[in-house]
């Protein structure tokens, strides 16, 4: 399946992404973060796996521009905002950089969560994230 042109538009903006490390992990994840924001009419003209490919495609970005460095990537869905984010911090602090509960989730279960308004933090007192190693 294509991906949507904007969200193909949006993997070549995240191109120029600079990947930063610090050994403060709040810094790390503001400076690595990015959010895409979207309305009901956009994610029912993309669909659920066109926005599932774009979210593994931003992952494949961050690892090719971390300079090789031992970073974990993840993503959520920031229900208060109505955006997807998502950052990378290195994998020495050994934790994500959230004040509170996490659910580590499949990619799926994020993306379902963006297309249901609900990121898990305030039906399921977790917030779900899909991370992975890069």
């Amino acid at each position: 399946m294509k991906m949507h042109s904007t969200l193909e538009k949006w993997l070549a903006e995240l191109e120029e992404t600079v990947i930063l490390t610090s050994d403060e992990i709040n810094e790390e994840a503001r400076c690595n973060m990015v959010s895409f924001g979207f309305n009901e009419d956009l994610l029912q003209e993309w669909g659920k796996e066109s926005v599932n490919q774009f979210i593994d495609c931003c992952a494949d970005i961050y690892q090719r521009k971390s300079g090789g460095l031992n970073m974990v990537f993840y993503s959520w869905f920031d229900e208060q905002a109505g955006q997807i984010r998502i950052s990378a911090v290195s994998q020495t602090h050994g934790k994500l950089p959230f004040g509170c509960d996490l659910k580590l989730s499949e990619l799926m279960q994020v993306v379902d969560g963006i297309f249901s308004n609900n990121s898990g933090l305030y039906t399921k007192d977790a917030l779900d994230v899909w991370c992975q190693k890069i």
